[in-house]
C-alpha cells in the first residue's frame, strides 16, 4: 500500500470505524521496508507515531509496533519489557553517557551526540519535536568541558535553560547574570547581548548557539541590531573555543565555505517524534467570528497565534466567550487574585484568566509572560492566545495550534515563520499528533539559506559589525571601508568598540556635533545629582538624531520620552503610576492604556537609562586618568575632546537594552534600586589639575 492509502486507514480510524490492526501492520511494515531514502523512511516514521495515537486499537501487537519503531529508529517509544534482547541492546547503544536512565536518543540524535562527543563541531538543522536541546544536556552531562556558552534568543530561553541546567548545579555553576562571578567549571547562559558584554566569558571550550537562523540580517529594525549582537557573540567564541553546536529548524542552506572554514559538519533533518494535521478553516464572517465556532470543537490544550497585541487582545475576549463551563484551579486562582491586587481586576487579562484563557505578548512584564506559559503546561489554562514572542523555541505542551493571521506587524510571514508557529503542534508522550488549524492559505514552500554576515562580509554587512573584528579577519575590500573609520580622528575607535551594535558613523557624527557646540552642550550633558528636564531632553534629542531610535511603547519623539520618563520619575510609587496610567480609561481603552505603560517601563524605563553608567564607565575612567597627568594647554585640550567622547558613548546607550529591576519585579543585571533614579558620583573629588575647572561630564549615570 502506498502512504495515502495507509494515512487513510489510519485516518478512518478518528470516525470510529474499525480495522484490520494485524493487517495493517504487515502493510506497514512492507512500506517501512521498501524505502528506500529518508523522505519515505520519515514517511513510515510518522505512520508509526500515528499509530501510537491509537494504541488501544493496536495492542494485541504490541512486540510488531516495537519492531517497527525500532526500525524506524524511534528508540525512545521502544518498550524494553516488550521487546527482545536483540532490541535492548540496539535500545542500549542510543543512551547517552551520564544522564538519567530513561533518556534515550534516537537514531538522528544519536548521530549528532556521537559527532559532538568525537570533538566535531555541529550545525543542526530539525524541526521542533527533535530534541535538539536534550543533546545540549547530554554533551554537558559528559563533563568534557571546563567552560560552556549557551546562547538562546530571549530572557524568557535564558530562565527556562537556566531552570533545565541546574541539574548540573554540583558540577557547574550555571551564570545568567553578568553580576554573577564564575568559578572553576561554569555554563553561561546569556542572550546574545549579555555575552558581547560579559568580562568574565574567557578560555570558553565549548558554545551553543539556539535558533542559530538569527545571525541572518534582515531589516533595518530591532531585528537587525540583535543579528548584529548575535553575529559579534558567534564571532567572539569562536575565536577562543575548540568547538560548537548550532540547532535551529527549517534551515537547508548555508553560506559557501562556512563548514570548511570552521570545521564543522551540516546535518539537515525532517526526522520528526510527532506527526501534525492540517486543517483550514471555513471561511465565513471575520476571524473573531471564525474562532468563535472552531473553539468548540477543539479538545486539548490549543495555542491561539495572532499577528498583533491588538489582534490577541481581540481572539483572546473571542475565545472567553464561548468557553463555558470551566472551573479555575487552586494555582490559577492564586495567579488571577495577584493580578488583580497588583494591577487592575479590569484587565482583560484578568477577565480572559477566569474563563481559563491567558494572553500573551510583548508588551507584558516577562514574570507575567512566563507564569501564563507554567499555566499553560500545568493544565491550569486551556487556551493560551499569543504573538510571535512565544514561537521562539519556549517549548509549550499544545495539541492544537490555531493560526488566526498570517502576518507579523502587518507583514505577512514566511514559509520559515510558518514551520515555527506549525512546529508548537503536538509533543512527545503527550500529543503523538498535533492539530493545526489555519485561516489563511499557508505561504509558498521556499529553501531557506542563513547568511552569516560575520563570515561573507558582503554589502549588507553594516560597520557597527564589521568594526568589531580584528583586521586580519577583513576581507581586502572591507578593510578598506574599515580603514575611513579607524584614521578618523573625532571618536577613538576604543569608545566606537565599546559601544557595542551602535553604527559608528552615527556615534561619530554625535562626536562631531558635541565638538562643534561644546560651549553649549557642555552644561547640557554635565550634572550633579539629577539631570534637569531640559538635561534629559538634550540626551534623548541626540540619541534619537545620530542613531536612528524607533518608535516604541507610544513614544515617537524625544521630546515625548523625555516629558515620559521625567513623569515616571515624579511618581512616587508603582501603584501610583499605574493608577494615573488608568484613569479615566475602561473596556480596551484601559488593557491599552495599562499594557502601553507596562512596556514603556519595561522598554524604555527598565532597559536604556540604567545602562548609561556601564556603557560610559570606561570613557570615564580613561578622560579622569588624562586629566590627571597632562600640562594645562594639552590638557584643556583633552578635556574638549573627552567631554565628546563620554557625551558620545553615553548617548549611545540611550538606545542600548539596559538592566535594572522592572516595576513588576522582573530582575535584571545590576543592583539598580530604582529604574529612573538617576545620580552622579565624582570619580575624582579634585580638580583636574591647572585648570581651576571641575572637568567632568556625565550622562543620566545611573546610580548603584
Amino acid at each position: 500500500m502506498s502512504y495515502s492509502e495507509l494515512r487513510s486507514t489510519l485516518d478512518a480510524l478518528g470516525f470510529r470505524e474499525k480495522i484490520d490492526a494485524f493487517r495493517f501492520l504487515a502493510q506497514l511494515s512492507s512500506f517501512t521496508s521498501l524505502a528506500e531514502n529518508e523522505e519515505q523512511l520519515q514517511s513510515a516514521r510518522e505512520l508509526l507515531v500515528r499509530v501510537l495515537e491509537h494504541k488501544a486499537v493496536f495492542a494485541s501487537y504490541e512486540p510488531i509496533v516495537q519492531t517497527l519503531l525500532r526500525k524506524v529508529g524511534l528508540f525512545p517509544y521502544v518498550d524494553a519489557a516488550v521487546s527482545g534482547v536483540a532490541a535492548q541492546i540496539a535500545t542500549e547503544t542510543h543512551r547517552p553517557e551520564a544522564m538519567p536512565e530513561g533518556i534515550i536518543f534516537t537514531t538522528k540524535q544519536a548521530e549528532v551526540y556521537r559527532e559532538l562527543m568525537a570533538g566535531r563541531s555541529v550545525i543542526l538543522s530539525a524541526p521542533t519535536s527533535f530534541g535538539k536541546s536534550l543533546i545540549i544536556d547530554a554533551v554537558v552531562a559528559s563533563r568534557r568541558h571546563r567552560n560552556i556558552v549557551v546562547v538562546v534568543p530571549t530572557l524568557a530561553l535564558v530562565d527556562e535553560t537556566r531552570k533545565r541546567l541546574m541539574r548540573f548545579r554540583s558540577q557547574y555553576k550555571v551564570i545568567t547574570h553578568l553580576s554573577q562571578e564564575p568559578a572553576e567549571q561554569n555554563i553561561f547562559v546569556h542572550t546574545q547581548e549579555r555575552v558581547v558584554e560579559n568580562p568574565h566569558i574567557k578560555q570558553i571550550d565549548f558554545f551553543v548557539i539556539d535558533e542559530f537562523y538569527k545571525l541572518q540580517i534582515e531589516d533595518s529594525g530591532e531585528g537587525n541590531e540583535r543579528a548584529v549582537l548575535l553575529n559579534h557573540a558567534f564571532y567572539r567564541l569562536v575565536k577562543q573555543a575548540k568547538q560548537f553546536y548550532m540547532l535551529g529548524p527549517n534551515i537547508n542552506e548555508l553560506p559557501d565555505g562556512f563548514g570548511a572554514n570552521y570545521r564543522c559538519s551540516f546535518i539537515k533533518t525532517e526526522f520528526s517524534t510527532v506527526a501534525s494535521d492540517t486543517h483550514l478553516v471555513p471561511a465565513g464572517g471575520d476571524d473573531v467570528a471564525r474562532l468563535k465556532k472552531l473553539v468548540p470543537l477543539l479538545t486539548g490544550p490549543t495555542l491561539v497565534f495572532s499577528g498583533s497585541v491588538k489582534g490577541a487582545r481581540n481572539l483572546g475576549k473571542a475565545v472567553s466567550d464561548v468557553h463555558k463551563g470551566f472551573e479555575a484551579k487552586s494555582g490559577l486562582v492564586g495567579a488571577i487574585d495577584w493580578l488583580s491586587t497588583n494591577y487592575s481586576p479590569k484587565w482583560g487579562l484578568v477577565k480572559a484568566l477566569k474563563a481559563g484563557v491567558g494572553i500573551h505578548h510583548g508588551k507584558l512584564p516577562r514574570s507575567i509572560a512566563q507564569m501564563l506559559v507554567r499555566l499553560f503546561n500545568g493544565g491550569h489554562l486551556s487556551y493560551l492566545v499569543c504573538t510571535s514572542t512565544l514561537i521562539e523555541g519556549v517549548n509549550t505542551a499544545a495539541r492544537n495550534v490555531v493560526v488566526a493571521d498570517n502576518t507579523i506587524n502587518r507583514k505577512k510571514y514566511d514559509f520559515f515563520t510558518f514551520n515555527n508557529i506549525r512546529g508548537r503542534s503536538g509533543r512527545m508522550w503527550e500529543h503523538y499528533v498535533g492539530h493545526v488549524y489555519l485561516f489563511n492559505d499557508p505561504p509558498e514552500k521556499k529553501l531557506e539559506f542563513v547568511d552569516v554576515p560575520v563570515f561573507t562580509q558582503n554589502d549588507d554587512a553594516p560597520d557597527s559589525l564589521l568594526v568589531q573584528l580584528d583586521e586580519n579577519d577583513l576581507a581586502p575590500g572591507v578593510a578598506g571601508r574599515m580603514r575611513q573609520i579607524w584614521e578618523q580622528n573625532s571618536l577613538s575607535l576604543e569608545t566606537i568598540k565599546k559601544n557595542v551594535g551602535i553604527e559608528p558613523w552615527g556615534q561619530i557624527e554625535l562626536a562631531r556635533e558635541i565638538e562643534e557646540n561644546i560651549d553649549r552642550l557642555a552644561p547640557m550633558l554635565s550634572w550633579t545629582g539629577y539631570p534637569t528636564y531640559d538635561q534629559m531632553l538634550t540626551v534623548f534629542d541626540l540619541a534619537w538624531r545620530h542613531f536612528k531610535v524607533r518608535a516604541l511603547a507610544g513614544v515617537v519623539s524625544p521630546k515625548q520620552l523625555t516629558f515620559r520618563v521625567n513623569q515616571y520619575r515624579m511618581q512616587p510609587s508603582f501603584a501610583v503610576q499605574l493608577r494615573a496610567a488608568l484613569s479615566g480609561k475602561s473596556g480596551d481603552d484601559a488593557d491599552e492604556a495599562l499594557e502601553s505603560f507596562l512596556e514603556f517601563a519595561r522598554q524604555w524605563v527598565g532597559f536604556k537609562a540604567p545602562r548609561l553608567k556601564r556603557l560610559t564607565k570606561p570613557c570615564h575612567r580613561k578622560s579622569s586618568e588624562e586629566r590627571l597627568v597632562m600640562h594645562e594647554s594639552k590638557q584643556e585640550k583633552r578635556d574638549k575632546r573627552s567631554t565628546v567622547q563620554e557625551g558620545c558613548a553615553a548617548v549611545a546607550g540611550s538606545r542600548r537594552l539596559g538592566q535594572g529591576r522592572s516595576p513588576a519585579g522582573e530582575r535584571r543585571d545590576g543592583p539598580q534600586r530604582h529604574p529612573v533614579r538617576f545620580a552622579h558620583r565624582h570619580p575624582l573629588g579634585r580638580v583636574a589639575p591647572g585648570t581651576g575647572l571641575w572637568q567632568r561630564h556625565d550622562l543620566l549615570a545611573a546610580s548603584t
